[in-house]
């Protein structure tokens, strides 16, 4: 899309320096493509939450426990309660960090 109109802003040394500085925070590269969200939506939420990585990969961990489970069983082999035990305490982890993400969109 071409890009017809254009806006002029002049703004002190200080405030071009904090602009710069919350534009570096929400990983922007194009400061035009910053201010553009900026006064479009008004704000940019940067979802940069490590928790999202540690709950991916406890998901992984209980599929494939689980997966290996369902293995044994239709082997006709039994199931020791440790890996049941395992997976109840990663599902709790999970669940734990779900709820800590929800409280921080929620304060958004």
């Amino acid at each position: 899309m071409q890009k017809t109109h254009r806006i002029d802003l002049r703004v002190t040394e200080k405030e071009y320096d904090l602009i710069l500085q919350k534009k570096a925070q929400c990983k922007i590269g194009n400061l035009s493509a910053y201010m553009i969200k900026m006064a479009i939506d008004g704000m940019v939420i940067n979802l940069n939450m490590p928790e999202l990585k540690e709950i991916s990969s406890l998901l992984r961990y209980n599929g494939n426990n689980i997966n290996q489970i369902a293995k044994r069983l239709n082997e006709g082999k039994s199931v020791y309660a440790s890996d049941i035990a395992d997976i109840k305490e990663k599902q709790s982890q999970i669940t734990n960090m779900v709820r800590e993400i929800y409280l921080k969109l929620s304060k958004i």
